[in-house]
């Protein structure tokens, strides 16, 4: 099927300026050092930091105030009787409220590059946010797939990050977001997918090289990682998350399709390549899954219009229960910030 590429924008490209502004607008100290993965990239990657605003959160100070037991005196007297005891209560104040969860303090931001595992040779960036807490296997980790045209810059330039530090802040469960470039100088539109004939290997990237560089010696299991996507992003998390049900516990479509769109020629008209890539045909690889699908109710591109509907009736005649926001708003960017609040309290809901 053959589309109009201006219907799936995924917002403008940030201007040098602009970019250059928020890279010297370094607020905190980067410390957080990514793995490589081993033997497969002998050179680590180049990172650059970028700062995200520290939030003036204050954690609130939490001991509980023991009360004060009743005592017993004695009072003495001159008979010989045996004097009776009297009992002194002293005035109980009441319990302290419990301890509030300890807020994470200030995120950090880094972009690193990468050798793609592509036939050109080049290195591919990637994004990270890392939330102010410390590193373990149980904090969670979203694989987040931007949408075409786009970037991982993007990701990066859209707020995520800040919204993200107000949503930890709040008391929602901190996650790691990564966010990899798609792009490749073959093809364009690479669905996030690995070419047929061999030259892109995105999908090979994310699952081979791009998991075990992130999470290095604390390794996820499925329950703590989750792969999401916006629009050609959209359709890439369901398709490699229903590919991959061993690797993501949890899979987020935003205004994403679910059937083979190939404007660039990934796939070259091959019929396995298009049945393997096919989401709408391996929604029993889901039952395990949890899954959430946004929908814009401004949504023009044909090739998305009740996408979101439709896999909702698919795995419901498959006797799953997946999750369906109908949200305010056109086929941007802006969408996704907007619904990260649901978004981080799906995820959290799972974790």
């Amino acid at each position: 099927m053959v589309r109009s590429r201006m219907g799936r924008r995924a917002g403008r490209r940030p201007a040098a300026a602009a970019w250059i502004a928020v890279a010297g607008a370094a607020a905190i100290a980067l410390a957080v050092v990514v793995p490589v993965l081993d033997g497969r990239d002998a050179a680590r990657p180049a990172v650059t930091p970028v700062a995200i605003s520290p939030l003036s959160v204050a954690a609130a100070a939490g001991g509980a105030v023991p009360a004060t037991a009743t005592t017993a005196t004695t009072t003495p007297t001159s008979t010989g009787v045996p004097p009776k005891p009297t009992t002194t209560a002293t005035t109980k104040r009441p319990a302290a409220a419990p301890a509030r969860p300890k807020r994470p303090g200030p995120g950090t931001v880094q972009f690193f590059t990468m050798s793609s595992g592509d036939g050109d040779g080049r290195r591919r960036e990637f994004w990270v946010y890392r939330p102010g807490v410390p590193e373990s296997s149980d904090l969670p980790v979203v694989y987040f797939l931007h949408g075409y045209p786009g970037s991982e810059r993007t990701v990066a330039d859209s707020g995520l990050a800040r919204t993200l530090e107000q949503l930890f802040a709040s008391g929602v469960r901190p996650f790691v977001v990564v966010a990899p470039n798609g792009e490749s100088s073959t093809r364009g539109d690479t669905e996030w997918a690995d070419s047929a004939d061999g030259k892109v290997n995105l999908e090979s990237y994310v699952v081979n090289r791009l998991v075990p560089a992130v999470e290095g010696a604390h390794r996820r299991d499925r329950a703590h990682r989750a792969v999401a996507g916006f629009s050609m992003g959209g359709f890439g998390a369901m398709n490699l998350g229903l590919r991959h049900p061993d690797l993501f516990g949890a899979i987020v479509s935003i205004a994403g399709y679910f059937r083979v769109d190939d404007p660039d020629g990934m796939g070259q008209n091959n019929p396995q390549w298009v049945a393997a890539n096919s989401p709408d045909h391996h929604v029993a690889a889901g039952s395990g899954s949890r899954i959430l699908l946004v929908s814009a109710s401004d949504e023009h591109d044909p090739l998305i219009v009740g996408e979101a509907q439709r896999y909702r009736r698919l795995a419901e005649a498959a006797g799953q229960h997946s999750a369906l926001v109908v949200a305010p708003g056109p086929h941007t960017f802006d969408l996704v910030v907007a619904q990260l609040p649901a978004v981080a309290r799906f995820l959290a809901g799972g974790w």
